[in-house]
């Protein structure tokens, strides 16, 4: 292929152009269709002359603040004359992208494609060419020196800039916006604020038929992106009268796998592989599961990997609806339970990692989950302790069951059972009655829910927690429960079904005992057993 050639195919497509500059640079399919996204862009604000607001939201740690840079750089390549602002959170990470775009510029392949980009002179010492701008060259601002880059322009043709800075007096033909939002000004609803205000001063500084980029990671509902989906224009016909209405901005978004269940075991958007220097790059299940592991806000989780950010203004059950017990006033007393001075009412519920007519689940997402809850005399009700686990193992089952019911001597567990699911159920049930165990086991089927899961969990978990009538322990797999009943989609609700089980099957008690003066004698002091629990999670 001859210069010429190579030269045309890279101004004629942005993705083809990435690769020649990048030849070991490891690009996926996201990546492709991304670039496309922004060449659009491009070609429909050039051609009508209108301007175009493109963004792309991308799931966190993959590259597209490179991918932006890059676009940036091609952008500049076809039409040498544009301004260019380039506004990051940060002046470090702005300053970052605009080497990016200088490496490009002065990189050997971009060189020999188009020569007159920069001005180079011979170095009388080494005999080799130098860069020698004829215009400003900075780590804020550069200026190409191509010859179609009007003389008069005051402006340079890239400036990088952030959030913190002031833009007064400049113009530009296109803005790019790279991650706005990050975690250090999304923290308080002024921040927010703050970040909108930014985004508004430097959209106002871009000409008439401006061009403006974006790209980000969702933070949360209430962030900076959710706000600008909102923002629509009108159309206006030669009669002054609105024929449509269109969205201020295009959106380009992609989660980090397929799979609606957000559990890891859908189709990578940018798959994990080993590129030929070593390096590896991209997701697979492991790496997923790893990000999440070391997520403490769940939510935040969900929004940078899933652009879903199950805001607590969609949620019905709020963060703020938990309330947590006191370890120290949770005691068995002549084998009943008190909290303080309310005797509790036992329950356990017991949700299987069954399939309809299968045994066993092979696929190791699905969780078994078991639930202890009760209820004291003034109607609140207590999760008290939860377990869950992955076996394929009868006896396992049986194992994790009684080691619940010997501490807790609950009276009864209720098992949701199926086809497959009573196997268990019946292997419990004779284990027990061998062991000579006291603990009753019910058996519930499927069919005998009513409604949705989403209705059920509506009609029963909705009003305890809003009206701040449960209290759970800390630790454990509490944070796990939580996320179920928080989040809108979570990735897995077999706790959130344990409970359900439990204290759907359960019953409250009727009225207060009459209170004594004498106390009776401690046997089991419940503090211990949670902070053990504690220090193991």
């Amino acid at each position: 292929m001859s210069i010429e050639q190579l030269k045309k195919d890279c101004e004629s497509d942005l993705f083809f152009y990435a690769q020649v500059m990048f030849p070991n640079r490891y690009f996926g399919e996201v990546h492709e269709e991304m670039f496309r996204f922004f060449q659009r862009s491009l070609e429909e604000a050039m051609e009508t002359g209108q301007g175009d607001n493109a963004a792309a939201l991308i799931p966190r740690d993959h590259q597209k603040s490179f991918c932006i840079a890059v676009a940036s750089s091609w952008a500049i390549t076809k039409y040498p004359w544009f301004t260019v602002t380039y506004v990051s959170s940060n002046p470090t990470l702005s300053e970052r992208q605009l080497t990016v775009i200088k490496n490009i510029f002065k990189s050997d392949s971009y060189r020999e494609l188009w020569p007159e980009m920069l001005n180079y002179e011979v170095n009388p010492r080494t005999k080799e060419y130098d860069h020698r701008s004829l215009g400003t060259w900075t780590k804020t601002e550069i200026t190409v020196d191509h010859p179609q880059r009007p003389s008069s322009e005051k402006d340079p043709t890239v400036a990088a800039t952030s959030a913190k800075s002031t833009n007064t007096g400049a113009h530009y033909k296109m803005c790019i916006f790279d991650d706005l939002v990050t975690n250090e000004n999304y923290r308080s609803a002024a921040e927010r604020e703050d970040i909108k205000e930014v985004y508004q001063s430097y959209a106002s500084i871009a000409t008439t038929g401006s061009i403006k980029w974006m790209v980000g990671t969702r933070y949360g509902d209430n962030d900076l992106y959710s706000a600008l989906k909102e923002k629509e224009y009108e159309i206006f016909d030669d009669e002054g009268v609105v024929t449509e209405t269109r969205p201020l901005w295009k959106w380009f978004e992609r989660k980090v796998e397929t799979s609606k269940r957000y559990d890891g075991t859908g189709t990578y958007v940018w798959p994990r592989a080993k590129m030929p220097d070593g390096n590896w790059y991209g997701f697979n299940q492991t790496e997923l599961s790893k990000k999440k592991s070391e997520a403490f806000n769940l939510e935040l989780y969900y929004s940078q990997y899933y652009n879903d950010p199950n805001a607590a203004s969609e949620a019905k059950i709020t963060r703020d609806c938990f309330m947590y017990l006191q370890p120290n006033l949770l005691e068995q007393r002549q084998n009943r339970w008190y909290y303080g001075s309310k005797e509790l009412k036992l329950a356990c519920g017991m949700d299987l990692a069954f399939s309809e007519g299968s045994g066993v689940r092979k696929v190791k997402r699905d969780y078994t989950s078991i639930a202890v809850t009760a209820w004291d005399n003034e109607g609140y009700l207590y999760v008290l302790d939860l377990q869950r686990f992955q076996t394929a193992k009868a006896e396992i089952y049986y194992e994790k069951l009684i080691t619940m019911h010997e501490y807790w001597d609950f009276r009864e567990v209720t098992v949701e059972t199926n086809a497959g699911g009573a196997v268990v159920a019946n292997f419990i049930q004779d284990e027990i009655r061998r062991a000579g165990h006291t603990l009753v086991v019910k058996h519930q089927h499927k069919n005998q829910r009513e409604g949705t899961k989403e209705e059920r969990n509506s009609q029963l978990f909705e009003p305890l927690y809003r009206n701040k009538s449960v209290y759970h322990t800390k630790g454990g797999y509490t944070r796990l429960l939580e996320e179920e009943l928080h989040l809108t989609k979570p990735p897995h609700d077999d706790l959130k079904d344990a409970v359900w089980i439990a204290v759907s099957n359960s019953k409250r008690l009727a009225k207060p005992k009459f209170a004594t003066n004498k106390r009776e004698r401690t046997v089991v002091n419940a503090s211990n057993r949670f902070l053990s629990r504690r220090k193991r999670a």
